[in-house]
């Protein structure tokens, strides 16, 4: 039973953290070092990414299937013989891929050098105090109605990257990037979200490719029930957070709990 609550405990964390602005491995550091859970070992963590991967793909379904299709239709038609909203949808899909290299290129050549760093209660609470200040000026002051350039992908997608080190939230600088850069808050949120998808994939594909899969069927499910269900809470908490100018409130929890955790640990 403990095992099975602690399992339902890293699921909510991971699928929580994942989408709000609040750092979701800077959470799991300080679940594993205060709520003393353990590793939860590499079956767990590809599952509960996993499930907050689905969760994206489901609440962005309607979003995504546009966007193939328009992408699908520019190879038969050409972009000249697409609509306009078809247009702006095939430029979006080539900022996401702009976006996405970032990411891709420091996963793939500095995240062994920052293992460590995933035991540091000090330094994720300071990141925390950083991120929580990023997002609270993005959401007071950044505001506009601009669409996605590709230079402005690219600084999203250069904040994305930063999000390696516990502590500094995907979200929180995805989307607090693109309302300082003055994207329409709803376009910041869908970006940052569409975003989010191919990387939490490619982790959880690294993470699967890397290492033995193992653990007790019943707790996977439970963790992958559990990081499914807060994750789509979590992503729906944020839309209504960004399109109601509510995003900076998040660094009301970010700081006092990075300084709490200075204090303490």
């Amino acid at each position: 039973m403990v095992a099975l609550i602690k399992a339902c405990i890293y699921g909510i964390v991971q699928g929580l953290t994942e989408f709000l602005p609040v750092s979701s491995s800077g959470h799991l550091v300080i679940a594993k070092h205060y709520l003393r859970i353990e590793d939860a070992g590499l079956t767990m963590e590809v599952l509960t990414h996993t499930a907050t991967v689905l969760a994206a793909i489901i609440y962005m379904r309607l979003r995504i299937a546009t966007i193939l299709g328009a992408v699908l239709s520019m190879f038969r038609k050409g972009y000249a013989g697409l609509a306009e909203a078809q247009q702006r949808d095939v430029r979006l899909f080539v900022m996401l891929i702009i976006a996405s290299v970032p990411a891709a290129a420091v996963g793939f050549l500095v995240r062994d050098r920052v293992e460590g760093l995933f035991s540091d209660v000090e330094g994720t609470a300071r990141m925390l105090i950083v991120t929580g200040v990023l997002v609270y000026l993005a959401g007071r002051f950044g505001r506009g109605e601009r669409l996605f350039s590709p230079g402005r992908a690219l600084v999203v997608g250069v904040a994305q990257a930063l999000a390696i080190l516990p502590g500094i939230s995907r979200s929180g600088l995805t989307v607090g990037s693109g309302l300082a850069l003055g994207v329409e808050r709803r376009r910041a949120f869908e970006f940052a979200l569409l975003l989010s998808i191919p990387v939490i994939l490619g982790a959880a594909l690294f993470e699967f490719l890397g290492g033995r899969l193992e653990g007790s069927g019943q707790l996977l499910a439970a963790a992958f029930a559990a990081a499914f269900v807060s994750g789509y809470f979590a992503i729906a908490l944020l839309f209504r957070s960004v399109v109601k100018n509510r995003f900076y409130m998040f660094a009301y929890y970010l700081i006092p709990a990075g300084i709490i955790l200075l204090i303490i640990q």
